[in-house]
């Protein structure tokens, strides 16, 4: 069993954590990841309205105003998909340290830890989201955008297991990625976005190659979602262990350089 999480990890050595644990705990990190389902059947519900309603709120769904009901509901389900990877992020963070410590824990127990993360979380994810996208909105500024988007990759943990504020984990968070931007990135932004393209691909694939109706595609799609971002969790919880391990070694003395690290969660 790969415990002792407040440890330093190589690159290789986290994915490989990460996937021991997912597999010894498949349940419970599937569990924690089924609140994507719902979150699918949301976004379902919303497209059916841009796709059959004929008036939403007095606006009418044809032509630009149609355009226009499509880019809301493309941006509210963006933010429903982000927010329920955050809020897996922290939950799956506060299950593996309940696990370290060895006390019995479940999706729903992991959810009610991280409850109290929820809005600092929000307001955090929103900063970033709405910096990032920007940012990525011009291709010459794009670069900075990726950059960023892995400084703040570690936001969830930070919050769940340091009680940081919003804007404070964002710079808690810069600062425990720091040199190590490569390899976070590479773990998490990179494996996060394959995550969140595979749902819509599966949507497609399933759209032009049998006559599934919408809400099918999304149910489907939010399936791949609750198998899939657990471990996008818990890479992301690997990683802050290590970054915090690699801090507290950073600022030790050259002798007493720890591999691991107490945590005071």
């Amino acid at each position: 069993m790969p415990l002792s999480v407040a440890r330093r990890r190589s690159w290789g050595q986290i994915l490989s954590a990460s996937a021991r644990m997912y597999a010894a705990r498949f349940p419970l990190f599937v569990g924690i990841g089924v609140v994507f389902v719902p979150i699918a059947l949301v976004v379902s519900l919303l497209q059916g309205v841009v796709l059959h309603a004929t008036n939403v709120l007095g606006v009418q769904t044809g032509g630009e105003s149609n355009g226009l009901v499509a880019v809301v509901v493309l941006a509210i389900g963006t933010a429903l998909t982000l927010l329920a990877l955050g809020v897996t992020q922290a939950a799956t963070a506060r299950a593996l340290i309940e696990i370290d410590e060895g006390r019995r824990i479940g999706p729903i127990r992991a959810y009610r830890l991280a409850a109290d993360s929820v809005v600092p979380l929000l307001g955090a994810l929103l900063v970033a989201t709405v910096i990032v996208s920007l940012l990525a909105s011009s291709i010459f500024l794009l670069p900075i955008a990726v950059w960023l988007a892995g400084r703040w990759a570690l936001i969830a943990p930070a919050i769940e297991l340091e009680r940081v504020s919003a804007l404070r984990a964002l710079r808690r968070s810069g600062r425990l990625v720091s040199r190590r931007w490569l390899k976070v990135a590479s773990l998490i932004v990179l494996g996060g976005g394959i995550v969140l393209v595979a749902g819509p691909l599966v949507g497609v694939g399933l759209i032009l190659g049998t006559d599934a109706p919408f809400w099918l595609v999304n149910v489907l799609a939010g399936i791949v979602y609750a198998l899939a971002m657990p471990f996008v969790a818990l890479t992301t919880a690997y990683l802050y262990f290590d970054a915090r391990a690699r801090q507290v070694a950073d600022e030790a003395e050259p002798a007493e350089l720890p591999a691991e690290f107490g945590l005071s969660v």
